[in-house]
């Protein structure tokens, strides 16, 4: 098959957790099937992840920040009409110099939004902040069509400007597309914004599937929802790990060596808090409760801002119990570099928030804590099917009581006293390998391109 994938996160310019579409072109290309990824080049990003295809697969396009437009207009008009104050006052050094030396929790402020800002990112972030890349990527899609038509596009979300390129493309070119739904849209149990902007989320998503052939999504509780509410063939194809992103007998990484101590039980999360809903203070006070035994546990945070990612009422807590010692808060490293970690340390922290509407989530760090083999602390929720996954193949423990975390903690600790081996059951690992799971995206990818009895257009207008 001919695939065309439209990616609205693709390596390099990608957040460190989307891997999902780095693997699924690679397996692809593996198989035989000639792949082409479109994809903005999104300076917002690190570089975390790299491409896993050959580069000339690759179609990056020109992205157009939206929501950096009013800044730049603003400093045009400053430039114009304005000229830069300077302070060179004595009490303007001191102020200065005083500001400097706040800590980075009283320095990282954030200034309230102002009506006309929330008002333009409400008339222009539809479906969402990515739509600069619409055009762009509309664009660079007809100048691939002139000498390559796909048999199939396959459009992969968030962000869901994704799911409207997808869907223009294929009206262009004459082909049957595939919404891909890591994350529900209008449907998600999230959904936080009013009912105007829900009202125009739910136009648009259907507008946007009245020519999609199918749909895909990660969970059996989506597949479920998207069955009931769309007329859509639906396929859940969980996520997986790849094993070669971790070679379990690599050499430990020297450069975080320093981490990890023998001596101590090591417990690591790396990923977004989503403010109140990855909450770690249930860790927190388990560790806690545990007074001089404290000692013998270290906690590793890996998130965007380091510190500034936690509130007040969780630095309370790491106050109170005096864990400054015990807790160590860093900011994101490339993803190949958190895989050797993951495999070095003792405990896999996967925090899930405590709500029904949290049943139906399935984070996709949990597939990586599987393939990296360390046993699972699941804090929060104990409800779902991420819950299921763990208990059901005793992959650790899953609960929201602090005194039950405590004794798995202690439990683990005297296992690796009496040198017995923190690590899963390997044929309940095995099971969630990637590869199983891309197989069956395969075969429903060609189903749909195989035409199947929909009736799709063969005419191909680009200039459309």
């Amino acid at each position: 098959m001919k695939i065309l994938i439209t990616a609205g996160y693709f390596p390099p310019y990608c957040p460190a957790s989307a891997s999902r579409v780095n693997k699924l072109a690679k397996y692809l290309v593996d198989q035989g099937h000639d792949v082409r990824v479109l994809s903005p080049k999104d300076p917002r990003f690190p570089e975390t992840l790299k491409a896993e295809i050959p580069q000339d697969q690759i179609l990056y396009t020109h992205y157009t920040d939206i929501n950096g437009i009013p800044a730049r207009f603003k400093k045009t008009i400053r430039s114009v009409f304005f000229q830069k104050n300077k302070a060179t006052t004595k009490e303007a050094k001191q102020e200065q110099s005083a500001a400097s030396l706040k800590t980075t929790s009283q320095s990282a402020v954030v200034k309230k939004e102002s009506f006309i800002s929330w008002l333009y990112r409400a008339m222009t972030n539809i479906p969402d902040n990515s739509v600069g890349w619409y055009f762009h990527a509309i664009k660079a899609g007809k100048a691939l069509f002139k000498h390559w038509c796909p048999d199939i596009i396959f459009a992969t979300a968030p962000p869901f400007t994704t799911l409207l390129v997808g869907s223009r493309l294929a009206r262009i070119v004459g082909v049957p597309w595939v919404a891909d739904y890591r994350d529900l849209w209008s449907d998600h149990g999230y959904y936080d914004s009013g009912y105007l902007r829900r009202m125009v989320d739910i136009l648009l998503e259907r507008y946007m599937l009245s020519n999609c052939k199918g749909l895909v999504t990660v969970t059996e509780s989506w597949t479920d929802l998207l069955k009931k509410k769309r007329n859509k063939p639906v396929i859940c194809v969980m996520n997986g790990f790849d094993p070669e992103d971790f070679h379990l007998d690599d050499e430990k990484s020297d450069e975080h060596e320093n981490l990890v101590e023998e001596e101590k039980i090591t417990i690591l999360y790396a990923g977004h808090l989503y403010g109140q809903k990855r909450d770690p203070s249930l860790l927190f006070e388990a560790i806690g409760r545990l007074e001089e035994r404290a000692k013998n546990f270290k906690i590793i945070f890996y998130t965007e801002n380091g510190l500034d990612d936690f509130n007040a009422d969780q630095k309370k807590l790491v106050e109170k119990y005096q864990l400054e010692d015990v807790i160590a808060f860093n900011t994101y490293i490339p993803q190949k570099e958190l895989h050797k970690v993951q495999q070095q340390v003792d405990i896999l922290l996967l925090l899930r928030w405590n709500d029904p509407r949290e049943d139906s989530v399935i984070a996709g760090k949990l597939f990586e804590y599987i393939g990296a083999n360390k046993p699972i602390l699941s804090v929060g929720s104990i409800t779902g099917e991420a819950a299921d996954i763990i208990r059901d193949n005793d992959f650790g423990c899953v609960s929201c009581d602090p005194d039950e975390i405590g004794r798995f903690l202690l439990q683990k600790y005297q296992e690796k006293n009496s040198k017995i081996p923190l690590k899963l059951n390997d044929k309940s690992r095995n099971n969630f390998k990637r590869v199983e799971q891309f197989s069956k995206l395969e075969k429903f990818l060609s189903d749909i391109s195989q035409n199947r009895g929909l009736p799709f257009k063969s005419s191909v207008n680009i200039s459309s």
